[in-house]
């Protein structure tokens, strides 16, 4: 039996002329219902993008856990989805849930080596180990990194670890989730900065609070056939920060 509720597009449309004009955190409502009145609908790929708007609306206004319980929705939809359980990290990060920490980047990785994003995922993940100075995740991360086969950097974090601490460390870093949330943030928005643009966000923190999220190259997208795409970026020389490139098309992600 066909248990589908149709949605009209008139329907959509009044949800997201009502999220338009909502207020300061309530935005991602309108758009979380619309996901879920087309989730009902069996017309996943416009469910998981209503779902990742609204992802980007909690983020915009600075509400995390809305955003990870929405991040969670969308891998209950779909348990592969890369770019989500990226973002879900970061934000798992962010709360400090290290606990949830530990599920979420296990599984960001098996997905990431299961859809052939290996190197989007290893870029991340050491990014993860730059903004968060949590040596127990550090851990967590090299070992991470030994498993997308980044050999370099599971070493250069395993050494952060040894010493105590990585050199670009700085003397506060009680804001280290502000970053972790902007990361997210930019996760979601199918962007990644570069290496040298995250340590100078680091390098902030001695100078006062970081609200901004991370700069972002243009870069085009391609078109996908269901869902969006991400952007991979291309191995990153120890020398010289990686140009972010285009990826090739992912069906599944919001």
């Amino acid at each position: 039996m066909d248990r589908r509720v149709p949605v009209t597009d008139a329907t959509l449309h009044a949800l997201e002329d009502e999220a338009d004009s909502a207020g300061l955190g309530f935005r991602w409502v309108p758009l979380n219902r619309a996901g879920d009145l087309c989730d009902r609908a069996g017309d996943r790929p416009r469910a998981l993008q209503y779902y990742g708007r609204a992802i980007d609306a909690t983020l915009e206004d600075g509400q995390s856990e809305p955003a990870r319980g929405l991040a969670t929705k969308i891998v209950r939809i779909h348990p592969a989805a890369v770019r989500t359980l990226c973002t879900l990290t970061w934000l798992d990060l962010a709360s400090r849930h290290m606990a949830s920490v530990v599920v979420h980047l296990n599984e960001y990785v098996a997905s990431a080596k299961k859809g052939g994003r290996q190197d989007l995922a290893g870029e991340q993940i050491y990014m993860m180990a730059q903004v968060a100075p949590d040596q127990n995740f550090r851990v967590l991360a090299a070992d991470a990194l030994d498993a997308l086969e980044r050999t370099d950097d599971a070493n250069e974090v395993r050494d952060w670890v040894a010493a105590g601490r990585a050199p670009h460390d700085g003397e506060r870093q009680r804001n280290w989730s502000d970053r972790c949330l902007s990361h997210a943030l930019g996760s979601n928005a199918r962007r990644v900065a570069p290496p040298q643009e995250v340590l100078d966000d680091i390098a902030k923190t001695e100078e006062g609070p970081d609200s901004g999220a991370p700069a972002a190259r243009d870069t085009d997208l391609d078109e996908a056939g269901e869902g969006d795409t991400e952007v991979m970026e291309e191995p990153r020389p120890k020398e010289d920060p990686a140009a972010d490139g285009p990826d090739q098309p992912e069906e599944h992600l919001a």
